[in-house]
């Protein structure tokens, strides 16, 4: 398996996040069934993450993926811009009727 910068990178802001949450490696590693060796190589990038051991590990520090992948970008282009980023804050933190009126302004006739 070839490891691509883009591996390096995401490794490197599971360590950051990792450590603003306060998690030790070890600690991460108990909560979503691995050994410490193994989140280490997964932020050096030395092993790719999977989608689905990504996803536990977002659970488990309570990080959505669009907070994951906000700044990085691939091929010079970001993955999820700072305006999705803040809509996606927005309609996650507003009451049901400001949710409403989000999907209204988005257009195609959403509702709940």
């Amino acid at each position: 398996m070839i490891i691509t910068p883009t591996d390096k990178l995401l490794g490197k802001k599971l360590r950051q996040i990792r450590e603003a949450k306060g998690f030790s490696q070890e600690r991460l590693a108990k909560e979503i069934g691995v050994v410490f060796q193994q989140i280490q190589k997964y932020e050096t990038g030395v092993n790719r993450l999977s989608c689905s051991r990504l996803l536990k590990i977002l659970d488990v520090l309570n990080i959505s993926v669009i907070d994951f992948f906000a700044d990085i970008s691939v091929s010079d282009h970001p993955l999820v811009s700072r305006e999705e980023q803040l809509l996606f804050r927005a309609y996650r933190q507003k009451s049901p009727q400001a949710q409403q009126a989000i999907l209204i302004l988005l257009g195609d006739g959403y509702k709940f």
